[in-house]
């Protein structure tokens, strides 16, 4: 009786488009995540440069990636304004970029976490900004 309640409950959320778009927006976050951190490692570990140098490669690389996979995937936007659009998810980056990093910085230099939890924790922190931001304003419907 409760699972199947439970169960009704998660459907009905899972129809409104909000909920799918964050959904898949969290799963495109999840493979963004992963080629961010390999491209991180890469520049730390691999080519020795400064963590924070790293992570803004790292940061760049990704945001162009999560460009297109959330523009024709998460939001399913077909428009052509893809310049305009991308400069949007561009500055909607760069304000998470320094949140971001503010928050990588401030955890492993003042507080002395782990370089790649640190980055987890900031990443985390930025998942709701980005998630407004892209759909209310980066890819808007204008019907």
């Amino acid at each position: 009786m409760i699972n199947n309640k439970i169960s009704e409950k998660i459907k009905n959320l899972l129809k409104q488009e909000i909920c799918r778009q964050f959904l898949k927006f969290c799963l495109v976050g999840v493979i963004n995540t992963a080629v961010d951190f390999c491209v991180y490692l890469f520049f730390s570990r691999v080519m020795g440069l400064f963590f924070l140098y790293a992570n803004i490669l790292a940061i760049l690389v990704a945001m162009t990636f999560s460009f297109v996979l959330n523009k024709y995937w998460t939001f399913q936007n077909l428009e052509k304004k893809i310049k305009s659009q991308y400069l949007k998810f561009f500055f909607v980056n760069v304000i998470y970029f320094f949140l971001n990093n503010s928050i990588f910085y401030a955890a492993v230099h003042y507080l002395g976490i782990f370089d790649l939890y640190a980055k987890m924790i900031a990443i985390g922190l930025g998942l709701f900004w980005n998630f407004l931001a892209n759909r209310y304003w980066t890819f808007k419907q204008y019907n």
